[in-house]
């Protein structure tokens, strides 16, 4: 029989990290944490600009050395290389590496798989595959860890804060990006960023959709709607940013519950899923926060872990979180019943820019209202809710009114 770990962690990024040190300092014994890439830290070992650190040190950080400080703080042993096939009833897992495939047990199982930029495909975009498309992820990765550059006339997709932080790993390269595109009326990060773009002499191009990627062998330009007008954008490389979605392949086949829409797990405002042996935290809840907010998530969940271990079990009972078609999603997804914990903090995305109250209904009983300026592909977090009253046959529901 295998050994029994009181947790494994699968993920070694920020929200992991961030579990895994907050079981250390609760004194847990028995952690391991699983990595698939051969070298822990998550997405921010990869990040050459400064802006992680400012909530875990208070003092801006390049993401690569913002992770490596954080895995300073943690003693437990991390498997690199290594890949999770299977999630299983009775907190088993079956992981692949160059020992073989095994089966691993534990107490308590934390997903905490991150997220990935949704690609060409599904974005429905034409043409056939030519080189030079690629996602920022891939981008960061050409650029810092091989030394090698996507092409000397690449355009942006998108204008999240990670479209932006391509620019800056371009002019690390020495290449100057052709263009941004973005289909929305104004970009979806901050407004200031149009300034930093514009520093840089890159043009934005607003209510503006990539339609077709021209070029056979190689990326030889792009074919545009913008503002009703088709053109064509010569240029030799074409980085998808932003859109992120969870890494959710293990949850689609395992046992846990899941969202029918997203494939994301259901959870409960202590991390804890449909099975109380298993956590999510991070990114794959709730698509994407950026690396500090991560990891002080993680250090919040790590806590409720250690103080759920001694027992073992929670209350079973849970309810759905029902909102509005216009919220793409909430984390949690379900609330636990529990004779402690009275407040809940919702994290909500919504499909389209709204301003509005922002309302958390017990049927017509009115938790929690607040107004709010809701903008695509950014948290908006409603906080401590109080679930003093919730009980087996509540119906909560999230809305956004004018």
């Amino acid at each position: 029989m295998s050994k029994l770990y009181d947790v494994i962690i699968i993920g070694a990024g920020p929200a992991g990290l961030g579990v895994a040190r907050a079981l250390q300092h609760a004194g847990v014994k028995d952690v391991l944490l699983i990595e698939r890439e051969s070298q822990p830290g998550g997405v921010p070992k990869h990040c050459r600009h400064p802006t992680f650190g400012m909530l875990t040190f208070l003092r801006p950080m390049k993401g690569h050395t913002w992770a490596e400080k954080l895995l300073t703080y943690v003693q437990y042993p991390i498997r690199t290389a290594t890949t999770v096939t299977s999630l299983l009833p009775d907190g088993q897992i079956e992981v692949s590496s160059d020992a073989g495939l095994e089966t691993l047990r534990a107490r308590k199982i934390v997903l905490a798989t991150g997220v990935r930029e949704t690609p060409r495909h599904p974005r429905l975009v034409s043409g056939v595959r030519p080189q030079g498309v690629l996602t920022a992820g891939a981008l960061q990765q050409f650029v810092y860890l091989r030394g090698l550059k996507p092409g000397d006339h690449p355009v942006i997709i998108g204008t999240e804060l990670v479209s932006f932080s391509a620019i800056w790993t371009l002019k690390s390269a020495g290449v100057r990006a052709v263009a941004m595109i973005e289909e929305g009326p104004r970009p979806t990060a901050w407004r200031l960023c149009l300034l930093f773009a514009r520093l840089l002499n890159v043009p934005v191009h607003c209510n503006s959709r990539i339609s077709r990627i021209n070029g056979s062998e190689r990326v030889e330009s792009i074919e545009i709607l913008s503002k009703g007008e088709h053109k064509t954008l010569p240029c030799d490389s074409v980085i998808f940013t932003g859109k992120f979605t969870g890494e959710y392949t293990l949850i689609r086949k395992s046992h846990l519950a899941s969202d029918f829409g997203t494939g994301r797990p259901l959870f409960d405002q202590n991390g804890a899923c449909s099975d109380p042996g298993y956590y999510a935290v991070g990114n794959m809840t709730h698509p994407a926060d950026m690396g500090d907010q991560c990891y002080q998530e993680g250090l919040r969940i790590g806590g409720r872990i250690a103080a759920a271990l001694p027992s073992g079990s929670i209350a079973p009972e849970f309810i759905s979180v029902q909102h509005d078609d216009i919220i793409r999603i909430s984390a949690p997804s379900i609330v636990r019943l529990m004779d402690t914990d009275n407040k809940t903090t919702f994290n909500i995305r919504v499909q389209r820019p709204v301003t509005g109250y922002v309302v958390v209904r017990d049927g017509s009983k009115e938790l929690y209202r607040r107004r709010y300026r809701c903008m695509p592909e950014r948290r908006i977090l409603l906080k401590d809710v109080d679930m003093s009253n919730v009980t087996a046959q509540s119906a909560l529901h999230i809305s956004i009114e004018s």
